[in-house]
């Protein structure tokens, strides 16, 4: 069978469970940011290793593949990511979106035997759903739904006493900034998953700004 036949896509609620049951294993040890490195290496028996030229040849900061001497799945990374700190965000969402590939496609990934299986898996017709589903899990898995509701409602408290209720758009965009921070992640994604469900902090914000709340609901 050809690996790309096993592949699936999945609701936003099916990866929102996923995620909760992941970081449901690391129990207490669960901390913002999260440790994906942990979460990858200690639950899964997923190895992390270092290409070099990843990026500039192959044009990606990372891939997962099964090293057929250790018979097991690898998540490789760009060399480059671990040279600079302020590449920090890139490498996290980069191993949290390679593991997420694991997670909802490892029975495809485990089929692929030659670079024929590799590009039939990475041309499939719905490969953009396949991507889009790895991106939102690893999106709550780095950005758990409870804490970020917790940390939104305390920092928005925060900032309408300090600033009022006049301007929910600044509001808006410095807590994203504050939270991606916290969270290590890009403001691009952190304000991607507080704008949509099932986080729907911007709905919030602009509920309680308008009734002149100085909490969110």
């Amino acid at each position: 069978m050809n690996p790309a036949e096993r592949l699936r896509t999945y609701q936003v609620a099916e990866l929102e469970r996923i995620a909760y049951a992941e970081l449901k294993k690391l129990g207490a040890a669960l901390t913002i940011p999260v440790d994906i490195d942990q979460i990858v290496e200690n639950f899964h028996d997923v190895d992390i290793d270092v290409r070099r030229g990843l990026k500039s040849n192959y044009h990606t900061w990372g891939m997962v593949a099964r090293d057929l001497d250790k018979d097991k799945l690898v998540i490789f990374i760009d060399d480059t990511l671990l040279d600079s700190d302020h590449l920090r965000n890139i490498y996290r969402m980069t191993i949290a979106e390679e593991f997420a590939h694991v997670l909802l496609h490892r029975e495809a990934i485990e089929k692929v035997e030659n670079i024929e299986d590799f590009k039939a898996l990475h041309n499939h017709g719905n490969w953009y759903k396949y991507e889009r589903n790895a991106k939102w899990l690893a999106a709550a898995i780095l950005i758990p739904y409870e804490h970020i509701l917790l940390d939104s409602r305390t920092l928005y408290k925060q900032m309408v006493c300090a600033t009022g209720f006049g301007n929910p758009e600044a509001i808006k965009k410095k807590l994203a900034g504050v939270m991606a921070d916290r969270y290590e992640v890009s403001v691009i994604a952190m304000t991607y998953r507080i704008s949509n469900w099932p986080v729907d902090v911007w709905k919030k914000v602009d509920a309680a700004m308008k009734d002149h709340l100085e909490f969110l609901e």
